[in-house]
């Protein structure tokens, strides 16, 4: 361990005795100049150089240059670029307002020098998924409402679950090896109505980037990717509304100042109403007693220049109410999330933010009959805080560093039952288990020339379980980029990850008995293992990025449930589990386009995905649950006028696996009476079910946009998902031939489902 520690203290220390040369800071916040909000990613160079930087997540950049005069120019995706001169002779505030781009049908025109897609040739983060949020808008899903999880499910590397599912199998990865960040705090249950909607409300969102590999050092905590999304501010100009009304649920997002450049809010709401619409259709009876909301809440506060306050505050169910004479009951699932943020300027080049997190999800379960009663409960909470900071020392050399700690709780199962049930489940106030997680950082983005860049850093984890084992996992990660030409480069990169957590399920979907579990003594943390190696090229006058990429990954301590496991309302989880390694390896393609009349991207994954467990499959390797050949995936955006658009998603992907039934076997039963039919089956997840292909399609309609006396604005949208009806398979089932032989037959879930939605802003 003392070989990590040293270099660790390299990181913090001894980076900071580069360049160490009398030199001037250019620093400062870049804002919308229309809305006040921060822009994320906004560039910010020496016009005819490569030297330059980005705005951090929060909007501040800083840039040291020698004394001199320049020409600096500012420039972010859909927003006019601005130039500045500057006569550099000491440290310079240069707080920068963009104005949007105006809306035209042709190409944006940005200069060639320092744009996105040229950051993106020359930086040395690969594995990386950046969809602006206005195209992810148009994106045609079920019900009319795009979903950002669905649409991260389009791109290479990340593989759907089943059909209308929320899961994301990353780069041969678990459903639950994905680290989703709302405004820095864990999300645990991303799913509304069983998977099919997500939890996120895209007119409450800012910003949302991917990470597949290569991994910066801030984040950890899960095997396969992290996915950060940021809310938005809330305007500090002006009070206007959003909202939207689809077929299934509606949304209505409210911001504006509270003190006019100085203090703002955002509020957000959805809620579906199947239940109410199915009521309708079937004059009163109550078909589906179901229903979802959500709450976003954004307060933002400038209290100086120097120091900024953040709170965000997320609240969502899922409630499911049943009554008859028979019986009444349902249940309830949610989120609830929090977090307060502090930003402080210590000078123009140490940026810190101060985090202080508080996470829970919770679910309920009750039922009630004549005599009997049954309930059963589960949460996790987690409360912690971040402390992280940048230091700009110079355009050549940035450190990032910081100590999270997170206090961990976990109650499963706490049951309670009476009546005649009771014989057969007991009551039960479960388990409380604790967990104390502890991580230090250090991550240095350092240019070794012109063309090579260098991103490496460590973070070290520590665990104490609720028995006092204490588990600490050095995490080094690093990659590389050398830049060909400004057109094209080659990355490569290596990351270690950990996990501490696993969600046990024992369904391919969301249900509100899935259960989050903590590692003990006996279940040892996750691990993997990540090589990858890729090549961009930018064809620059059409703005679109050319990515390729291949990668190899190692995961250690996997957990899987041993056959005939019992994993509902059971405490003893541990004796249920079995441990073993996986691999998977791949070959991604991905081309897009951001700008111009036609927008979208094209996605192609081959890839290979296996597990090996001793106790499971006779220990023979066998392929993961989600190994698909092949994902292929279009999508696009076409603007006919400034008015008329249409947009499509059309997808391919070799079939799911699953373990198939060979014959079968009768056995005399205990009772020495009657006999069980037994099934065989072969190898583990060696049937395949059949290919799956789909077209969505959307049109967009927008009001007219010369009333400009007309403060409200509109959109419609109509469209349908699975438009030329091929039913996804979704399950197998095994039917006898008139010959007495038997043959699988692959079930659909959904059809065409055509839907109508429209979006409005005043």
């Amino acid at each position: 361990m003392k070989k990590y520690f040293c270099f660790f203290y390299f990181l913090i220390l001894g980076s900071l005795q580069l360049f160490c040369q009398n030199q001037y800071t250019i620093s400062g916040t870049v804002y919308d100049s229309i809305s006040g909000e921060t822009t994320i990613g906004s560039l910010v160079y020496i016009k005819g150089t490569t030297t330059g930087t980005a705005t951090n997540v929060y909007g501040f950049y800083s840039l040291t240059l020698a004394e001199g005069k320049y020409d600096i120019v500012i420039s972010y995706l859909g927003y006019a670029t601005q130039n500045k001169t500057i006569d550099l002779k000491g440290n310079i505030t240069l707080n920068v307002q963009l104005k949007p781009a105006e809306n035209t049908l042709t190409e944006v025109v940005v200069s060639a020098e320092g744009n996105r897609e040229k950051e993106q040739i020359r930086s040395a983060q690969m594995s990386t998924i950046y969809i602006p949020i206005e195209k992810i808008k148009n994106i045609p899903t079920i019900g009319g409402e795009t979903d950002i999880i669905k649409v991260m499910q389009l791109m290479p590397g990340v593989k759907r679950g089943g059909e209308g599912q929320n899961n994301m199998y990353v780069r041969g990865g678990s459903g639950d090896d994905n680290l989703i960040l709302l405004d820095e705090a864990v999300v645990y249950n991303v799913s509304h109505l069983f998977g099919f909607f997500s939890v996120f409300n895209n007119d409450a969102l800012k910003e949302v980037n991917m990470f597949k590999g290569g991994f910066p050092a801030q984040y950890g905590g899960r095997l396969s990717s992290v996915m950060d999304i940021r809310m938005k501010d809330g305007d500090m100009q002006k009070f206007h509304v959003d909202g939207g009304i689809g077929t299934l649920s509606s949304h209505l997002t409210l911001q504006g100042p509270i003190i006019k450049d100085k203090m703002s809010f955002l509020i957000s709401g959805r809620r579906s109403y199947i239940d109410q619409l199915l009521k309708l259709i079937y004059k009163g009876q109550n078909v589906l007693p179901y229903h979802f909301y959500d709450t976003n809440c954004k307060l933002n506060y400038k209290l100086s220049d120097k120091d900024r306050f953040y709170f965000s505050f997320y609240y969502g169910d899922d409630i499911l109410k049943s009554s008859s004479s028979f019986l009444d009951g349902g249940f309830q699932l949610g989120n609830n999330i929090s977090t307060m943020r502090w930003n402080h300027l210590f000078n123009e080049k140490l940026f810190s933010n101060l985090t202080f997190i508080h996470t829970r999800f919770r679910y309920t379960i009750d039922a009630q009959a004549p005599g009997n009663s049954f309930s059963a409960r589960s949460r996790i909470t987690d409360l912690g805080f971040k402390y992280d900071f940048s230091y700009f020392k110079n355009t050549r050399s940035t450190i990032k560093y910081g100590v999270h700690f997170t206090n961990h709780s976990f109650r499963p199962n706490v049951v309670n039952s009476a009546g005649e049930i009771s014989e057969f489940v007991k009551s039960t106030e479960g388990k409380l288990i604790a967990t104390q997680e502890l991580v230090v950082y250090a991550n240095h983005e350092f240019d070794i020339t012109e063309k090579t860049k260098l991103n490496y850093g460590l973070r070290q984890s520590f665990l104490l379980t609720q028995k006092g084992r204490l588990y600490f996992n050095p995490e080094p990660r690093f990659s590389v980029s050398y830049s060909i030409n400004d057109k094209q480069s080659l990355k490569f990169s290596y990351s270690r990850m950990v996990q501490y957590l696993h969600l046990v399920s024992n369904s391919t979907i969301t249900l509100p008995t899935d259960l989050w579990y903590p590692v003990s003594n006996r279940i040892e943390p996750q691990q993997s293992d990540q090589l990858a190696a890729g090549y961009n090229y930018l064809f620059d006058k059409v703005k679109t990025m050319v990515s390729a990429e291949a990668y190899y990954k190692r995961m250690y301590h996997l957990i899987e449930y041993r056959e005939g496991a019992n994993l509902i309302l059971n405490d003893n989880y541990e004796d249920e589990l079995v441990a073993g390694n996986g691999e998977a390896y791949g070959f991604e393609f991905f081309v897009q386009k951001t700008s111009g009349r036609f927008s979208g991207w094209v996605g192609y994954t081959i890839s290979w995905a296996t597990r090996k467990f001793d106790a499971l499959n006779h220990g023979k390797r066998y392929y993961a649950t989600y190994d698909r050949r092949h994902d292929l995936s279009v999508v696009g955006s076409f603007d006919f006028t400034k008015r008329f658009s249409t947009s499509f998603a059309w997808v391919y992907a070799t079939g799911q696996r699953f373990t198939p039934v060979t014959g079968s076997y009768v056995m005399p039963n205990s009772s020495l009476t009657n006999v069980d039919m037994l099934l065989i089956y072969a190898d583990r997840n060696s049937g395949i079910l059949p290919a799956s292909h789909r077209l969505d399609i959307s049109f967009i309609i927008k009001s007219r946009l010369n009333r400009k006396h007309l403060k409200w604005t509109g959109e419609w949208h109509l469209g349908a998902y699975n438009f030329y009806n091929r039913a996804q398979p979704f399950r197998v089932d095994v039917q006898t031939r008139e010959d007495g032989s038997a043959r699988y037959v692959a079930h659909g879930l959904f059809g065409f489902i055509p839907f109508v939605a429209y979006n409005f802003k005043f």
